[in-house]
């Protein structure tokens, strides 16, 4: 009777310790390519003003602040804010994304640096147009065959 307790004990260690370690990347540098495709598509609904494009490449539960420091805590707060910031000045914004590095902290999880500038259109004022250089950090999730962002933050540059 102890000996099957502790065959079981041993068993279920076991299962646990295969659960918790993830498993390998099937194909790293497909995963590569297509978080640097999700870099690419944000850039492009971005400037296109594509609000529920750009959201849909957020997880459902993501968390982003923005470089004015908003803290958005959903995909919807984040269409929402997006949305609001498209339609107040459809014309004012370009991103343009100068540079995107990696880290995989497991093979379903990624951090993502972006570099990028975003320039403003001269007003209607005559004020000169503005040029903010920024950088994004991006905690990346694979679900199922798709990467999403899950946490994000952008800072301006000095």
């Amino acid at each position: 009777m102890h000996f099957i307790a502790k065959q079981t004990g041993l068993a279920l260690c076991a299962a646990i310790l295969c659960a918790a370690i993830p498993a390998r990347a099937q194909n790293p540098e497909k995963d590569e390519r297509a978080i640097r495709r999700v870099a690419t598509y944000w850039q492009q609904d971005w400037n296109h003003h594509k609000a529920e494009a750009l959201a849909d490449l957020l997880t459902e539960d993501a968390d982003y602040v923005n470089f004015q420091g908003f803290w958005l805590r959903s995909r919807k707060q984040f269409r929402d804010w997006f949305t609001g910031l498209a339609s107040a000045n459809p014309s004012a914004r370009h991103w343009t994304t100068n540079d995107v590095s990696l880290r995989f902290l497991q093979p379903d999880i990624v951090v993502v640096h972006i570099t990028w500038s975003v320039s403003a259109d001269a007003s209607s004022h005559g004020a000169a147009a503005r040029t903010r250089p920024g950088i994004s950090t991006w905690v990346m999730v694979k679900e199922g065959s798709h990467w999403k962002i899950r946490d994000a933050q952008d800072t301006l540059s000095p």
